[in-house]
């Protein structure tokens, strides 16, 4: 889950994780699967992959399961979405509020989501219990989000009147027990994940994994290893599989792969995904080659208002970049490039590959000049033999930046160009794949490419003008030309070409 604080939670959490021991536990936990019996379940898995799921329509996971607002046709068409991103799984919230009030009405809404979910090749995480946000749930009409807002009207699950009061966790025992019970042995439920970011009270969780594993579910119990909650190494003592929250930059996300991996179990990173620091285009491919399980935060932009950024004021404008969700209320996508990314690690379409590289694994040579070049540069045809050689990428040294440059440049213009070719083959997309500070226009063969004001944070895959992609496809040598403008702060330039069929 997202907020203003849970930013500095996540600052927390690389250090809370550094601190986790550097070798697997015993299985001293009653009932708690082995390693063994917890890597033989996951092998039998394919790559997990999905998204954090709450029809547009709902504000909130009460919303969401109440009878009154539950939505089958939204969610059935949200689901069709998801699965024609390729993906497999998504994670849920259910709410002990809706339970209380009607628990046969929750079951049997639930199993028609279920059954939705299946129709689309998609299997369910459940969670159950949340510390997360509003601490007062109620069943009826919920408030309408706060226009700008980042998910404004998120409840928790039961809030903690109930969590710091052990004379109330009776009634959270039969809802605990109720609901695994009726789905212990559903082939459409994949993983529990019994309590999301318990941060109030150590003692319910280790009591939550206690009860549901009296009931003895076919599926792995998981709370997840986060910074914010209350004892990340005893949830991983506790758990069965290991989840992680990590919404960094891949690098970050890396060294909490490499601690905890000591645990020798399947890992599953249960909520990710936030521009423009952890991005599909980073994280997925690498979430695939570990096997580790993702599932971003959002699919579709609703009532949440998750594209919002945490901390975003009220009646702040929708956001040029979003923060979070993949997908209009209509469908479109945010971001087509992305989809595509998606789409090509996923499988559901063939993968993007790089065709012309970046110099993001190695220097490239570019022809370059820093003085204003006369009219015709962009053009095939010029002679640039009197302009410097130097290798990308191209910029300012200063820190942070995601890649240092191999020529350093400092003035306020500079002009580059290169001859590439396309490896063989039909490409029906076509990507510049760009990380830019700023003002860049580029051009192929002379006709403009692509133009963008202001900067980036990292390689991204922008849309190329159809009429200058239709250049680059036709055989032979084409000419890169790229002017970028700085007027202040970090400067840095360089790009490559990805394509798939």
């Amino acid at each position: 889950m997202n907020t203003v604080t849970h930013l500095a939670s996540l600052i927390m959490a690389i250090a809370v994780l550094l601190s986790l021991p550097a070798v697997a536990q015993a299985d001293d936990v009653a009932g708690r699967w082995s390693a063994s019996r917890a890597q033989d379940w996951y092998g039998k898995q394919p790559w997990l992959v999905g998204c954090n799921f709450v029809p547009s329509t709902a504000v909130n996971d009460v919303e969401m399961w109440q009878a009154e607002t539950f939505d089958p046709k939204t969610m059935d068409r949200d689901l069709g979405w998801a699965h024609t991103l390729g993906f497999n799984t998504v994670r849920v919230f259910l709410n002990f509020v809706v339970w209380k009030a009607d628990p046969g009405g929750l079951k049997k809404r639930f199993d028609q989501f279920l059954g939705i979910a299946d129709r689309h090749h998609i299997k369910t995480m459940v969670v159950l219990l949340d510390d997360c946000f509003k601490q007062n749930p109620h069943v009826g009409k919920q408030d309408d989000p706060v226009p700008g807002v980042h998910n404004s009207q998120w409840v928790a699950s039961p809030g903690e009147g109930m969590v710091k009061n052990p004379g109330d966790w009776a009634v959270l025992e039969q809802y605990v027990k109720d609901m695994v019970h009726a789905f212990a042995h559903d082939r459409r439920v994949v993983v529990w994940d019994l309590y999301n970011e318990p941060s109030q009270s150590l003692a319910l969780v280790e009591e939550v994994f206690r009860w549901a594993r009296e009931v003895a579910p076919d599926q792995p119990l998981t709370s997840c290893v986060y910074g914010g909650s209350c004892d990340p190494a005893k949830l991983a003592d506790l758990s069965d599989i290991i989840s992680f929250h990590n919404y960094s930059d891949l690098p970050e996300v890396k060294k909490m792969v490499d601690h905890l991996s000591a645990y020798h179990r399947p890992l599953l990173c249960t909520e990710w995904m936030r521009r423009p620091e952890s991005r599909f285009e980073t994280h997925l491919p690498y979430f695939k080659e570990q096997k580790i399980g993702a599932w971003n935060w959002g699919l579709v932009a609703g009532r949440t208002q998750t594209y919002f950024s945490w901390g975003s004021s009220v009646g702040a404008p929708e956001p040029d970049r979003w923060f979070h969700d993949i997908l209009h209320a209509d469908g479109a996508p945010f971001d087509r490039w992305e989809v595509r990314v998606i789409r090509g690690v996923t499988g559901a379409s063939p993968p993007l590959k790089t065709l012309v590289p970046t110099a993001e694994n190695g220097p490239v040579a570019w022809r370059y000049t820093l003085e204003q070049p006369p009219v015709g540069w962009r053009e095939p045809d010029f002679d640039d033999r009197s302009w410097e050689s130097g290798m990308a990428p191209f910029g300012r040294e200063e820190m942070p930046i995601a890649r240092k440059p191999n020529t350093v440049w400092t003035s306020a213009d500079i002009w580059l160009r290169r001859e590439v070719e396309l490896p063989r083959g039909k490409y029906s997309d076509l990507a510049l794949v760009v990380h830019y500070d700023e003002d860049p226009e580029v051009f192929i063969d002379g006709v403009l490419a692509w133009k963008a004001r202001g900067f980036n944070a990292s390689y991204e895959l922008v849309a190329i003008d159809p009429a200058a992609a239709d250049l680059l496809r036709k055989p032979g040598k084409h000419t890169l030309a790229v002017h970028c403008h700085q007027t202040v702060g970090g400067q840095y330039i360089d790009l490559g070409i990805a394509g798939a069929p």
